[in-house]
């Protein structure tokens, strides 16, 4: 239990953070940041669905960066980061699963190749 406490704080720290680094409203940059904080915290690939999930839970989590303006969830959104995700090679994505900024940017460029 401890573990699991553990890691959702530095999730949410890791999250707070990269919020905080972005100068953009663009919800899509505040989901790569969380799928990349996830993915490179797990052991081995989850499922579309199970992705959404956690993105759901982290959003729900992050402070926003004006406590009046929340966001909602944009699960569309959202689900297109994640299919980025999943069209990486297999290569890529073990890359990308060292690296945060590497993770970033590889489901950053999938993500505008799919415009």
């Amino acid at each position: 239990m401890k573990k699991v406490i553990l890691l959702l704080l530095a999730t949410l720290a890791t999250t707070v953070a990269a919020y905080a680094e972005s100068d953009s409203d663009d919800p899509a940059q505040g989901y790569i940041a969380n799928l990349c904080t996830i993915v490179t915290q797990e052991k081995s690939l989850s499922s579309a669905d199970n992705y959404i999930a956690q993105l759901k839970t982290l959003d729900a989590r992050t402070p926003s960066p004006s406590a009046q303006e929340k966001n909602e969830f944009d699960e569309d959104e959202a689900r297109t980061i994640v299919a980025a995700w999943m069209n990486l090679s297999e290569d890529q994505q073990k890359e990308a699963r060292q690296n945060q900024e590497a993770c970033q940017n590889a489901i950053l460029n999938e993500y505008q190749s799919q415009d």
